[in-house]
């Protein structure tokens, strides 16, 4: 968390003294006040993952009847700073090279449905009804990562770009949070097991939840490899800046564990504000 926050400060620092520098340089032409003959630019990025995990994991590896997870999805950002190096003619070139480095978010939650179960509750007069008592199995995923990005950008029409590059990704958090809970009825509760607090599972909420495990994904990989390919436009201020609305799909070619094949990719939009420099 102190990470995303001086990331976050480290960009918005970085694009209130780029502008405040602009706005006191003369412009180089004033015939054609948005030309500069910087070919570099550089700027803050900002945007939205849609991350999506496919996998298959075992709710209770000990246990093959219980059910497995697959394929979890769930919202995250990044953050970060853009470079980009136009080549050739700045002025109508259709090619460049973009290099990021991002703080990404890449979530997931994994939900399934238990079974269900008759349960004895107490009737409030001295003695036990039945009941039938419904589950739930979930898993939280917290996989965040520090991202440097290349790609090669081409300006197909006017404005519009192509973008195509590799991703070199550094997990920073690989974590995950597994829970069995009872959904419903509000008066049933777990039967405490020794087998499973022997195993070191926790009983929470009353004893209607169960955490089943907590912490580093076992086996977590140190590093991800992937390819993003996107679609962007330079929309042009006038100025020594200018914004690039994009998309992206970033997939992933690597496991996130030795254990599985569990492969994370994730649709990207966001916003690059890019100034020449």
């Amino acid at each position: 968390m102190k990470f995303r926050i001086l990331l976050l400060a480290l960009a918005a620092l970085i694009f209130i003294q780029t502008v405040d520098v602009l706005a006191q340089e003369s412009e180089a032409d004033p015939l054609n006040p948005g030309s500069t003959s910087t070919a570099i630019y550089l700027g803050p990025v900002l945007g939205y993952n849609r991350s999506m995990h496919s996998v298959k994991l075992s709710s209770f590896v000990d246990d093959p009847l219980c059910p497995f997870f697959e394929n979890g999805s769930n919202n995250g950002f990044y953050a970060g700073l853009s470079y980009e190096q136009i080549f050739g003619n700045k002025v109508g070139s259709k090619h460049s090279l973009i290099a990021r480095v991002l703080y990404s978010s890449l979530p997931s939650s994994f939900s399934k449905e238990g079974d269900v179960y008759p349960s004895l509750v107490d009737d409030g007069q001295g003695g036990y009804t039945t009941v039938n008592s419904s589950t739930k199995h979930s898993i939280e995923v917290a996989y965040n990562l520090l991202c440097v990005e290349v790609m090669y950008k081409f300006n197909a029409i006017g404005n519009l770009g192509l973008t195509a590059g590799p991703t070199f990704d550094f997990p920073i958090t690989k974590t995950l949070e597994q829970k069995y809970q009872i959904v419903q009825p509000d008066n049933v509760q777990f039967k405490r097991n020794p087998d499973y607090i022997a195993k070191g599972y926790q009983y929470l909420d009353n004893d209607r939840t169960i955490l089943v495990k907590t912490g580093e994904i076992p086996g977590a990989a140190g590093f991800r490899f992937g390819l993003k390919f996107g679609l962007q436009y330079e929309i042009i201020t006038g100025a020594k800046y200018y914004i690039v609305p994009a998309i992206y799909y970033n997939l992933g070619l690597t496991n996130v564990t030795s254990k599985e094949s569990w492969k994370v990719n994730a649709l990207q939009a966001g916003v690059d504000v890019r100034f020449a420099i």
